[in-house]
């Protein structure tokens, strides 16, 4: 006997697949990590003003406790009839193979026999709503303080094409709530609490029918499906999956052929799946703007399961099977044209392709030129202004950071010493500042909104004329196979490489924790020369593509 959570049937049929296969141990110390920090911290607080409702049941001090304990908890509140109950466990429904632990559940209409009937609600640490744009089925909102009062919201849709897990989890939730007889009699309307505010009700419960929404077909067939109908296929593909993976021989080879997705890189399985696919997988190659795990399944199903396959398709021919099954994403014959452009370019070793002729005249040369690039922490406070300026006398790098814990103050005044000194270069010569992306403008608008620091106001109305995004160049002349990453296009067009073996901004903001925090003074400081190198070679890049692109003829 064994049960799937709510995350199995809106997760990767692999991580079923390999938990249940004999022969497949993930690597030890490797521990999946599904929910941040602050996202704990938004549920909690959503907890909290929720349990302030009269007559709510607050289970959450029961977590710890034997799952008997917790679940006989959840029984007694529901016989009680209370209006919510938060944090239950479930008991588990060995028969449909399911564990739970819903948010919330919110009491609905009654069932038959006059005992309470529940719907199920999850906090989100993102927005689940969108202004409504077609005539699909209506959200309804409630008030954190009446979650059973649902209103319809006009104007509003839920963010269906890109929170499909959501209403899987939901759906999950629903069906165990059937199995046990615990579900409303009004049908399965389920609600989750995202991020967005709506006007004069703010934080709300959102709630929408599993049972109404449309969703694509299951690979291999026509017909669109609800949540319920897709959770029901997910799940039951995933059952299967454990109850023949558990039935295997520990050499037998896997019985599912994984698919290489977002999910991977937080995953303890993301090395046993990628051996088994070879080199030239759909899922392996195409890294950027990738097609997801539906997508890739389903040209599987039409027999194109490679780059060299989808180079080769006639797209005019699959797209009539393919467009029914993928109705769950926005754009998807431009998805799919795309995919196959980056295939045909990997066939072809192209990395980066032009879509213009002719010399690039929108980079004149200045007597100053600056190349910018900025690095953060995992709190989101930029730490380092980095400057490589070069002038008719040669090129240095010219850094401002603090290598410390940053408050809004100590922020500040960095930046605005940066732009000081920006500001004085300025008032002397001719220059130019370059970056890429508009990463860097963005934050220094940010840092000198609501701040009296001259220096930063002075920079944010200079750079309007004298900042240049070299992304926007780039995008405008070139596509590129993995996209237009300032490592991607630096390194393959100007064989420029970074001194560091593993470059990243991710990266950086672990080096700079490491300079702040190491335990000993050799291993901060080795931490922040290589968070300065790794700043400087970003400007160094920079600085060498612009050079590359002036000499585009």
């Amino acid at each position: 006997m064994f049960t799937l959570d709510a995350y199995a049937a809106r997760s990767c049929p692999s991580k079923v697949h390999n938990a249940f296969h004999p022969g497949f141990t993930p690597p030890p110390g490797v521990v999946e990590v599904r929910t941040s920090e602050p996202a704990l911290a938004f549920k909690e607080r959503i907890f909290e003003k929720v349990s302030y409702i009269r007559g709510a049941v607050d289970l959450r001090p029961l977590r710890g406790e034997p799952s008997d304990v917790q679940e006989a908890a959840l029984l007694a509140a529901a016989a009680d009839g209370a209006p919510v109950i938060i944090a239950p466990m479930l008991p588990r429904d060995w028969q449909g193979h399911r564990s739970a632990r819903p948010d919330f559940l919110v009491r609905g209409a009654d069932q038959a026999d006059g005992s309470a009937g529940y719907h199920p609600a999850q906090v989100k640490f993102h927005k689940v709503l969108e202004l409504r744009a077609t005539a699909e089925a209506e959200v309804h909102g409630a008030r954190l303080a009446r979650p059973g009062l649902r209103r319809p919201l006009d104007g509003i849709r839920y963010r269906l094409g890109v929170r499909l897990a959501n209403t899987l989890q939901l759906s999950h939730y629903w069906r165990h709530l059937e199995s046990l007889g615990l579900s409303a009699s009004d049908g399965p309307w389920a609600a989750l609490i995202g991020t967005d505010e709506v006007p004069e009700r703010g934080l709300i419960f959102a709630w929408v029918r599993l049972d109404d929404l449309t969703l694509a077909a299951n690979p291999g067939e026509d017909n669109p499906l609800t949540p319920l109908d897709r959770y029901d296929a997910e799940h039951g593909l995933r059952v299967e999956l454990a109850e023949r993976a558990a039935t295997l021989p520990p050499e037998a080879p896997p019985i599912f052929r994984p698919v290489i997705n977002r999910e991977c890189p937080r995953c303890e399985w993301q090395h046993t799946c990628r051996a088994l696919l070879g080199d030239d997988d759909l899922s392996v190659r195409i890294s950027k703007a990738p097609l997801d795990v539906h997508e890739v399944l389903t040209l599987r199903g039409l027999g194109i399961a490679t780059v060299s396959e989808l180079a080769q398709a006639d797209l005019d021919e699959v797209l009539p099977a393919f467009l029914p099954q993928v109705t769950h994403r926005n754009g998807s014959e431009d998805r799919l044209r795309l995919a196959q452009r980056r295939a045909r370019m990997i066939v072809d070793g192209v990395d980066l392709e032009r879509l213009t002729s002719g010399p690039i005249d929108s980079l004149p040369a200045f007597e100053v030129e600056v190349d910018l690039d900025i690095e953060t922490s995992t709190d989101d406070r930029v730490y380092l202004w980095g400057f490589q300026v070069t002038d008719a006398h040669g090129s240095y790098y010219r850094s401002f950071g603090e290598f410390a814990d940053l408050d809004d103050r100590s922020e500040g005044h960095l930046a605005e010493a940066a732009m000081a000194w920006l500001k004085e270069l300025a008032s002397e010569h001719d220059v130019r500042v370059y970056h890429y992306s508009d990463y860097e403008t963005v934050r220094l608008r940010r840092l000198a909104s609501n701040r009296d620091l001259p220096a930063l106001t002075w920079a944010v109305e200079w750079a309007a004329d004298h900042f240049v995004d070299l992304f926007g160049v780039m995008r405008q002349h070139f596509f590129g196979t993995q996209g237009l990453g300032l490592k991607v296009v630096a390194t393959s067009a100007t064989g420029f490489h970074w001194r560091d073996v593993d470059p990243g901004g991710l990266n950086s903001q672990a080096w700079f924790d490491d300079a702040v925090h190491a335990p000993t003074d050799h291993e901060r400081e080795l931490a922040r020369q290589r968070v300065l190198e790794y700043n400087e070679d970003d400007c160094l890049a920079t600085r060498e593509l612009r050079t590359w692109l002036r000499s585009l003829s």
